[in-house]
């Protein structure tokens, strides 16, 4: 009787235990957000939706893009730092939601860099400098010996103070050893209003608007922010052959989940996207964004991650926090 009710027990238990295993993979019971912290429109609203198409063809389920824009991408970060630990609520993040605004805003804001589980990267999207096409020079050489000559004269604009491409531009110039005046506009339409109206000298942008303008003869395209030439960008030289040698900095995409997401769960995610991003249509898609898809191992972006913050740190010290 005694090795009855024991041999009962051990079959309740071991019926438990595969259940419970079970539930771990009992995932998703309902659609998964994907929080962009940006209004609608832009590219990273554009890039997440996307992925979004492409993820809801690879998985069969349902993802929602949900916009959280405001205070520099910390409100919907800080939503999906606080959101269960589930897998139903993820964060589109990158270079200005996970590395420069939390470092920058740090004091302020109710959450950590380190709030989230890395799932994987997603894309890269290099800079161009972009000049008017009135503008006396011809290369980015041409550029860098009038700001080292008279340092402080040029000037160049920006979505915004702390913005990627602001950090980048000053990233640039310490890699160029030139000094330049930083003009910080309410977004990148009127930042490269001004650069069009010959306002400001010089501009660092993603290549989506100013390339239009390009090819129409009204900007100039002096350097890419890339070591080799991009794809579709090829008539751009790089300015690490221009002599700014080693110089790479793009911004990128990543999906993010709260601190505390389950490993299965996680794993999941990053073979469905790594599926998504080899789909020909989301690459045709993303390379007529002049974005390039990555991809990758969650530890990969851990790793990476881990590197942008410390590179950017000390120069979010040196170029914000001591303004």
């Amino acid at each position: 009787m005694l090795k009855k009710h024991i041999l009962k027990k051990l079959v309740a238990a071991t019926a438990l235990s595969v259940l419970a295993a079970g539930s771990a993979w009992a995932f998703p019971t309902k659609p998964i957000n994907i929080v962009v912290p940006y209004a609608p429109g832009g590219a990273t609203d554009s890039t997440a939706r996307i992925l979004a198409t492409a993820l809801q063809k690879v998985s069969g389920n349902s993802f929602i893009i949900e916009n959280v824009p405001g205070a520099g991408t910390t409100i919907g970060a800080n939503k999906v730092a606080k959101a269960p630990a589930d897998g139903h609520t993820l964060l589109f993040g990158g270079l200005s939601a996970n590395i420069l605004a939390p470092e920058i805003n740090k004091k302020v804001i109710n959450f950590d860099a380190q709030d989230f589980e890395p799932i994987v990267q997603i894309a890269a999207q290099p800079l161009i400098l972009v000049v008017n096409s009135n503008s006396p020079y011809t290369s980015l050489a041409e550029l860098i010996k009038t700001a080292a000559a008279k340092p402080g004269t040029l000037n160049f604009g920006s979505p915004g103070n702390g913005s990627a491409p602001h950090m980048i531009s000053e990233l640039f110039l310490i890699a160029a050893n030139i000094k330049a005046t930083h003009i910080p506009f309410k977004g990148a339409a009127p930042a490269m209003a001004a650069l069009m109206g010959g306002e400001i000298d010089f501009l660092l942008d993603t290549p989506t608007a100013p390339m239009p303008q390009v090819a129409a003869g009204k900007l100039k395209g002096l350097g890419i922010s890339t070591t080799q030439r991009a794809q579709k960008l090829e008539q751009i030289p790089t300015m690490d052959e221009q002599g700014v040698k080693g110089f790479e900095a793009n911004t990128w995409f990543a999906l993010f989940a709260p601190k505390g997401t389950p490993e299965a769960v996680l794993k999941t995610l990053n073979e469905q996207v790594n599926k998504a991003l080899q789909d020909p249509d989301v690459k045709a898609r993303m390379l007529d964004a002049y974005l390039y898809p990555a991809g990758g191992s969650r530890e990969d972006l851990q790793r990476f991650t881990d590197a942008e913050r410390a590179r950017w740190a000390q120069i979010i010290q040196s170029k914000i926090q001591q303004n």
